[in-house]
């Protein structure tokens, strides 16, 4: 990744923190929503493609979905995974579209790797269980590994041949 990503990526997951105690302290008032592209193993995808190609490509994927979201949206790449972040609560099926778009719009230029599930959650609901310590990182792993119970709504877009 480039500084340029890590940079991002830092400053998302410091977003995040700093919303998730925000959204303990005032349970309330505030909600945004979180997206999860789920793009499989990297170890799975180094296998199937080379460690150098997958770097490569989620890379290029990255670069697409940043350049195609708004300023005020914060995207960043944790691992292979892939997480949006969207400050305020908006339409569920706008969202949802958007992101869909999105990916699809990626699968034209060739920037598809394998088949992918979206997680879309709206928060605080999906961090309503957890401890007021959790880190940013923490629950980005919560969230992935509990998708089917905490999502607000599931896609599976399958790889174009």
């Amino acid at each position: 990744m480039s500084n340029e990503d890590f940079d991002a990526r830092e400053k998302f997951i410091y977003t995040l923190e700093w919303l998730l105690a925000v959204t303990k302290r005032y349970s309330g008032g505030l909600q945004f929503g979180l997206a999860h592209i789920d793009y499989d193993s990297p170890k799975i995808l180094a296998e199937t493609y080379g460690a150098q190609q997958t770097a490569h490509k989620l890379n290029e994927v990255l670069h697409i979905l940043r350049k195609s979201f708004r300023k005020t949206d914060l995207l960043a790449r944790v691992s292979a995974d892939f997480w949006i972040l969207v400050p305020f609560a908006p339409d569920e099926e706008t969202l949802v579209d958007r992101i869909k778009y999105l990916i699809e719009a990626a699968s034209v230029s060739g920037l598809q790797i394998v088949e992918h599930d979206i997680s879309i959650f709206v928060l605080p609901n999906a961090a309503a269980g957890l401890d007021a310590n959790v880190t940013a990182l923490e629950f980005l792993a919560y969230l992935k590994k509990n998708h089917i119970a905490l999502a607000k709504r599931e896609l599976l877009l399958p790889a174009k041949e």
